[in-house]
């Protein structure tokens, strides 16, 4: 880089001075070393961010630690990150409507920072879902009924936004699209309906997943009870138009066969995504800047 070319030629020409001028070996010494020390601090100003960022090993990971830093931008290898791939982590296990930046840098690392959409907005839909699965459920429920009681209340909250669905270009980054559209405004299209019920989970204490289908153009929910996953499809089991109280459970809790005959999804994917719910991270520690002379040396032995 320009820094270390610029120190570089500084360092030469301070040596051919004292080489030639004062002719000294001790100082001729004195000057290598000066002048490997400063290529030293150049090369450490110049790797220092790629030996510092956050090391992950899979999407998952890299969307956890975006969950954790809220909007703060989170600094990944660039070797390890794809922003799509992580953008789809996080819209899997986060129940907010969301953009994700990624600014590419010539160290070889990737910045990544999530931009929630209307973020008042959706702090009161968090709220909001709170107390309505605190109304809904009980202790003594099982999950499958805690689940259920969700899933009833929210179709019969909300009703399917046609308006929105019907439009030719519509907004994804709108209130239909996200949870506050559906337990705020009660209108939603299917990704309001499936964050919605994510964060209705989430206010309960059951990991789900926001499953989102490209080929369907179409995002519902998953779950694991006992091990097996189910799929939950509020959208679906809410008619149109809208008949009030009246809720179908025909896509409540189905299994992966059962919905294949009229869904379809990366399986692979959502299943990682269920997996990644119960995973824990390696400690920071182990990437921080305190490591950064050990991950220094690492670097360059591989280099060699």
């Amino acid at each position: 880089n320009l820094f270390v070319r610029r120190m570089r030629r500084m360092a030469h020409a301070v040596v051919r001075r004292f080489a030639f001028e004062k002719g000294g070996t001790r100082m001729r010494r004195t000057v290598w070393a000066l002048l490997l020390c400063l290529l030293a601090v150049s090369a450490g100003l110049v790797w220092y961010p790629y030996l510092s960022a956050e090391r992950v090993s899979t999407p998952f990971e890299a969307a956890e630690l975006l969950q954790q830093a809220g909007e703060e931008p989170v600094r990944f290898r660039s070797s390890e990150v794809d922003p799509d791939t992580v953008y789809r982590a996080l819209e899997a296990r986060w129940p907010y409507a969301f953009a994700l930046h990624a600014t590419v840098r010539a160290n070889k690392t990737t910045d990544l920072r999530v931009e929630v959409s209307r973020p008042g907005r959706q702090a009161q839909a968090k709220a909001y879902a709170a107390a309505l699965a605190a109304d809904c459920i009980t202790e003594d429920m099982t999950a499958e009924q805690k689940l259920r009681a969700l899933h009833d209340a929210l179709v019969r909250m909300c009703e399917y936004d046609v308006d929105t669905e019907q439009q030719e270009q519509p907004d994804g980054s709108t209130a239909p699209f996200s949870a506050d559209g559906a337990l705020l405004d009660h209108r939603a299209v299917c990704a309001g309906y499936g964050r919605a019920y994510a964060m209705l989970c989430d206010a309960a204490g059951i990991p789900a997943v926001y499953v989102a289908s490209e080929q369907m153009n179409h995002g519902w929910n998953a779950v694991r009870l006992d091990g097996r996953t189910w799929f939950i499809d509020c959208t679906f089991d809410d008619p149109v138009p809208d008949r009030g109280q009246y809720v179908s459970e025909e896509f409540f809790l189905v299994d992966a066969a059962q919905l294949a005959e009229t869904h379809q999804w990366d399986r692979v994917f959502c299943e990682q995504a269920l997996d990644s719910l119960g995973e824990e991270r390696v400690p920071k520690a182990e990437n921080g800047p305190e490591n950064l002379f050990k991950n220094f040396l690492k670097f360059f032995s591989k280099k060699c």
